[in-house]
């Protein structure tokens, strides 16, 4: 299930541990969004936020909910747009991660999220948008305490561009960490099952995943062998991975899997243009791979992809088991 959510409605209804209420600096009340939370969280909420002593715009204030169904609520100042030279793509990217980041020290795992500075503050709504989404997947791929995220749009503008983003998210993040290294592994023993158990059996996809892809072996891969993953984030879910390596005058791609239930999202042809991108930086000619002969799916794939067919090797990779794979290329230009 992916950790963000769209839906049009009444933020001040959701049953989520917080929301987010887009308030001005002085926390007490306002028009919008932030007039109608106060009206159903009660006189509490105000008597709260006169504690407060106010909050600065990019900055986030929590109080408790009262009235309203959400426990907690908690309060960012959005920037007024200026024409965008006062820094305020900076200050609605804060009043997202300042949110998560209070959300996470109160032990909040559901979170709701109005569309921040697009009401009389006059954000542009697409570019908030894309702004509220980088900074949301951002955030959740290093803290998954957090468990949902929902952007409740409460006009057919905002959830239009929203559902719109939404086809397209897709965030490739460099692995770096052991917890990174665990997802990998375990999106490897997922998707490798789903791939190749009808290909080559369930007695050498088991030891193909203990041998190549568990923790170990991917730690060593990375720390000795040069080998670059990246973990791909749809809707800050991870749904694939990637593992590069130079090769001489070229890059090899050495694995390129996506979630069987993440097909059609684009994040084929978002992977493939990272890919290219690095190789690229890297000054390679070409990014070549191998694949299984009898994998139809990946060989008609990446042939839509634009690589060409140049060959075959037999590897032997232990304990008896060999695979039989084509080797595809694609050139670099530009």
């Amino acid at each position: 299930m992916a950790k963000i959510e769209i839906i049009r409605g009444d933020i001040t209804r959701l049953d989520v541990d917080a929301i987010v209420n887009a308030a001005n600096r002085s926390l007490l009340g306002g028009g919008g969004v932030d007039g109608a939370i106060h009206r159903s969280a009660g006189t509490e909420l105000l008597e709260a936020c006169e504690l407060l002593n106010g909050c600065n715009t990019g900055d986030a204030k929590i109080t408790p909910g009262f009235k309203l169904p959400a426990n907690h609520v908690i309060h960012t100042v959005g920037p007024v747009w200026n024409g965008g030279m006062n820094r305020e793509k900076e200050l609605l990217s804060s009043c997202y991660r300042q949110s998560l980041r209070v959300a996470s020290e109160n032990g909040i795992r559901t979170i709701a999220f109005p569309n921040i500075s697009t009401g009389v503050y006059g954000f542009p709504k697409l570019e908030a948008a894309s702004i509220a989404f980088e900074t949301v997947q951002g955030f959740l791929t290093d803290h998954p305490e957090i468990e949902k995220v929902i952007f409740c749009c409460f006009d057919e503008e905002n959830f239009g561009y929203y559902n719109k983003l939404n086809c397209n998210k897709t965030l490739i993040k460099l692995v770096k960490s052991t917890s990174e290294i665990k997802i990998v592994a375990d999106l490897a023993s997922t998707i490798w099952n789903e791939y190749y158990v009808p290909i080559i059996g369930q007695e050498q996809v088991n030891y193909m995943v203990a041998s190549f892809q568990s923790i170990e072996a991917i730690e060593q891969q990375i720390r000795t062998e040069h080998q670059e993953y990246y973990l791909i984030y749809h809707l800050a879910e991870p749904s694939g991975y990637i593992c590069i390596k130079p090769a001489g005058n070229d890059l090899f791609l050495s694995k390129f899997y996506i979630l069987k239930e993440k097909r059609g999202t684009g994040l084929g042809k978002g992977g493939l243009n990272f890919i290219i991108s690095r190789a690229k930086e890297l000054g390679a000619n070409a990014i070549t791979l191998t694949v299984n002969k009898n994998n139809i799916n990946s060989i008609n794939a990446y042939d839509k992809l634009g690589f060409k067919n140049t060959g075959s090797v037999v590897t032997e990779i232990g304990a008896g088991f060999v695979m039989d794979d084509y080797t595809m290329r694609l050139d670099i230009t530009g």
